[in-house]
């Protein structure tokens, strides 16, 4: 425990990193407030108060009515306002809460035909809808004992479980959901936690202390164990810090959190989730998920400053892990089909958490159909359990200078 609290004290607990940790909290309360700045403009208009009316009124199961008037209203006020400018066309609705209520109404409207008809496009590998599955169930009748049968029979039990989606006020949610944005991720979690963990081992060499504490009584393993319990509870540590300011920052515009206990499938990115929870527990499994990936991202920044002698070098080699694996999410579909696994199970990939547990990817698995999360928890254990031990054996070859 006191080498624990040793380590600790170097890597996290000291005036430079506090100071440091203060100004991640910053960024990320800024990021938080640039994220809901729609909410924020929606809130100071005249029209407010009818926006709150609307949503009120059609709270809950799919009004046909509703959507055929929302519908019409939404596709001239598109055809008018919307000129190739995204974000131009978002802060326009919400100077405008009636439009933008017919307009999340239209959005609604098309997710609820998509449960039941499946998206325009079909991915044959994962087919989505309960109408599609039914038929693929339908075609598969002859086939009954075969894992693909049985993965679509289960699938559109999911969906007839999880039923129909309903209309939410989730504005506050949907701010906060890009707190799961895999660019803010990289950049704001993951760079920062790669230069807080950088100097974990490299610190002795360079205050020429490595030898001492390689001839230590306690032993190298003792001094690597403190180590790398040091780094998992940084990146918990950092992860929880993220999230904090992240959602102090969406709260400050949104002013309130209506729609934390309505169904996942409310929360942008997860139309298609099979988890069957809440927006605020698939939000609370996305922190503790988050939480795991830091830890095996922080585990693989440890080895390579186990196996590296200079702190910049760790850092900078942390920082091209991120960039590099960013970029494969952005190669054509035959380049990532030649990387294979690569592509879905890097560190960066798997912090993806909308990706990984937002939609009904499914992998084949010793001719079994697993879903992307059940592989990719077991990725990030093996991940960070192989970082884990090349590090005891990193430490373990060295020689004394």
């Amino acid at each position: 425990m006191a080498l624990f609290q040793f380590e600790m004290k170097k890597l996290l607990f000291n005036k430079s990193r506090l100071i440091l940790l203060a100004a991640m909290f910053i960024v990320c309360t800024l990021s938080g407030l640039l994220a809901a700045e729609g909410s924020l403009a929606l809130r100071k208009s005249v029209d407010y108060s009818e926006y709150i009316r609307l949503v009120s009124e059609n709270t809950g199961k799919f009004n046909l009515e509703q959507f055929a008037e929302s519908k019409a209203i939404s596709e001239a006020t598109e055809a008018e306002y919307r000129k190739g400018s995204e974000d131009g066309f978002y802060m326009y609705l919400h100077r405008n809460p009636v439009l933008k209520f017919h307009h999340d109404y239209t959005k609604y409207g098309n997710r609820v035909h998509e449960y039941w008809n499946g998206p325009a496009y079909q991915d044959e590998a994962n087919i989505m809808g309960v109408y599609p599955i039914q038929a693929k169930l339908k075609e598969l009748s002859e086939k009954t004992h075969t894992s693909e049968y049985k993965y679509y029979q289960n699938r559109l039990a999911t969906e007839l479980s999880l039923g129909e989606p309903v209309f939410e006020n989730t504005l506050f949610w949907d701010n906060f959901a890009l707190a799961f944005d895999p660019s803010r991720v990289g950049f704001l979690l993951l760079m920062f936690l790669a230069f807080i963990i950088s100097p974990v081992f490299t610190q002795e060499v360079q205050t020429d202390m490595d030898s001492i504490i390689l001839c230590s009584v306690k032993g190298r393993r003792e001094i690597v164990t403190a180590k790398l319990l040091s780094v998992c509870v940084t990146s918990a540590i950092l992860t929880f810090i993220y999230f904090l300011g992240m959602f102090a920052g969406t709260y400050i515009f949104n002013g309130n959190i209506n729609g934390y206990d309505a169904p996942a499938r409310c929360l942008a990115g997860f139309a298609w989730t099979t988890l069957d929870t809440t927006i605020g527990g698939v939000v609370m499994w996305g922190v503790l998920w988050l939480i795991l990936v830091a830890m095996a991202f922080g585990l693989a920044v440890a080895l390579i400053s186990a196996k590296s002698k200079n702190q910049a070098t760790t850092f900078g080699l942390g920082v091209a892990m991120i960039l590099i694996f960013s970029l494969l999410g952005f190669l054509t579909d035959d380049l990532k089909k030649m990387l294979g696994p690569l592509v879905d199970f890097n560190y960066v990939a798997i912090s993806i958490y909308g990706s990984v547990f937002g939609g009904v990817k499914a992998y084949n698995v010793f001719g079994i159909l697993v879903s992307y999360g059940a592989v990719a928890l077991v990725v990030c254990l093996a991940l960070g359990a192989v970082a884990a031990l090349l590090a005891y054996i990193a430490q373990k070859r060295r020689a004394v200078v």
